[in-house]
């Protein structure tokens, strides 16, 4: 919890984010992605794009790194967080939202990504129709 979560005091509730999120994302997120990716038989050529929550503009730069893919899979995550910043969870849905205005081939791959409280993952494999 001294990654990533909340501290409640007597003012309210106070966010939590270590500086080492991107370190664990090159390292501990790096590794859930690519047995994610195995155990569906995917690689990341495979995927369309990534649909990633923007913790911040150095944690989508250490995703980019992890995934060794090219910006544009990652493009509206960047976007919303220039525009809207990391507006805690519901930021997730901003992403998907732009993603979903656009015209992505049938049968195209996704994967949906958000990091939480005690540096959990949650991935989410979505397939375009």
């Amino acid at each position: 919890m001294d990654v990533m979560g909340w501290k409640v005091s007597n003012t309210g509730l106070e966010v939590i984010f270590s500086k080492s999120i991107p370190s664990l994302v090159n390292s501990m997120w790096k590794k859930h992605v690519q047995e994610f990716l195995n155990y569906h038989g995917l690689t990341e050529p495979d995927i369309h794009s990534f649909i990633a929550h923007p913790g911040g503009k150095k944690v989508l730069e250490a995703m980019k790194e992890a995934l060794n893919t090219s910006v544009n899979k990652l493009s509206h995550s960047y976007e919303v967080l220039k525009n809207h910043g990391n507006m805690s969870s519901v930021t997730i849905l901003y992403v998907l939202n732009e993603w979903m205005k656009d015209s992505i081939p049938d049968q195209s791959y996704s994967i949906l990504s958000a990091l939480g409280p005690g540096f959990s993952s949650e991935l989410l494999l979505l397939e375009w129709i």
